[in-house]
């Protein structure tokens, strides 16, 4: 096996033991966080567990409608979006806006433990409102709408290739906008939160209702936090590389491993799709005692009661005669 075909393999390799197992998981993951949040009234008034529940709910838009799509490239070479230019645009407009959207409500839910740790009651009151919380929601998913329509415009297929189209907004997009919102602002804004909220809760006194869910809350986000940070650098960067080398001559060989390089930034980024549930159930014992009263509700267990047994011998008591001597007589 030559080279190339080994890095081939390796590709769909990857698909086969980790991507389908990750979007089954992911699937599963999203539909239990959403079923636990909305389970318990004090889950529902948590303002940080509503922003974790919208990026629950745009996760779980965004495994079967597009992460599909890209396991039946990369691992079965099939895909209705490299030959059919609707269906491309479609995909990649699809695609950003769950995908950003999907991201951007971990960083709300920092902000939000940041605002609530803040000294000022102004700004805890102001930002702390559920009602606020659900406009921030609802203005966050028709920004991201209305941001990337361009993209339906700007992109076609090239060489049988979903891709966009060469020109000023394909430049912005690959050199500013693609490193901003997937790595350089997710990072800037979850150190940001993070750094404050640590100094608030050390130089401030501040009540907090429901102070151990509290604390877990911030407990189930900080590993989501590290994990987009981490995989959102490589990822934010990968198309620079590719736009900065598209215009040269490449072997099969170094194809074939930019391809598997992809696959594996791709599936390391998805990590912030698929594990936020079994990060929430294995950090907060809140969480997890919601869950498992569903999951016996849902599967009730079954006691086997004892028989009652009534037997000849055990029930009936028995009548003992005796024998009058004098009758033999």
């Amino acid at each position: 096996m030559s080279m190339e075909e080994t890095f081939s393999f390796l590709t769909r390799f990857l698909n086969y033991i980790f991507a389908i197992p990750m979007l089954i998981l992911g699937m599963i993951g999203s539909i239990l966080i959403v079923v636990v949040i909305l389970q318990k009234r004090a889950f529902r008034q948590n303002t940080s567990l509503t922003y974790l529940l919208a990026g629950a709910i745009i996760t779980g838009i965004h495994l079967p409608s597009i992460y599909i799509q890209m396991i039946l490239v990369y691992g079965f070479n099939v895909s209705l979006m490299n030959t059919n230019e609707s269906a491309c645009r479609e995909h990649t407009y699809l695609r950003y806006v769950t995908t950003v959207a999907a991201i951007s409500f971990p960083c709300w839910a920092a902000f939000d433990q940041y605002v609530a740790t803040s000294p000022h009651v102004i700004i805890r009151n102001r930002w702390g409102s559920l009602r606020t919380v659900r406009l921030v929601i609802l203005c966050t998913v028709i920004f991201w709408i209305l941001i990337y329509i361009p993209v339906i415009f700007n992109t076609g297929i090239i060489n049988h290739v979903c891709t966009f189209i060469p020109g000023p907004y394909t430049k912005f997009n690959t050199y500013a906008f693609i490193p901003f919102v997937y790595g350089v602002g997710p990072v800037g804004v979850i150190t940001y939160c993070t750094l404050g909220t640590v100094r608030n809760l050390r130089t401030n006194n501040v009540h907090e209702a429901h102070a151990k869910l509290t604390k877990q809350v911030r407990a189930m986000l900080v590993p989501q936090l590290i994990i987009l940070a981490i995989s959102g650098i490589p990822f934010g960067f990968q198309s620079v590389y590719i736009e900065l080398t598209n215009d040269l001559s490449k072997s099969a060989l170094r194809i074939e491993i930019e391809n598997f390089c992809g696959q594996v930034i791709l599936i390391f980024y998805h990590f912030n799709y698929v594990f936020t549930f079994y990060i929430y159930v294995y950090k907060s014992s809140e969480f997890r005692k919601v869950l498992k009263n569903k999951l016996f509700y849902w599967i009730p267990i079954r006691r086997v009661q004892p028989k009652d047994f009534n037997t000849f011998h055990s029930a009936r008591p028995m009548k003992m005669h005796t024998i009058d001597s004098h009758e033999h007589c």
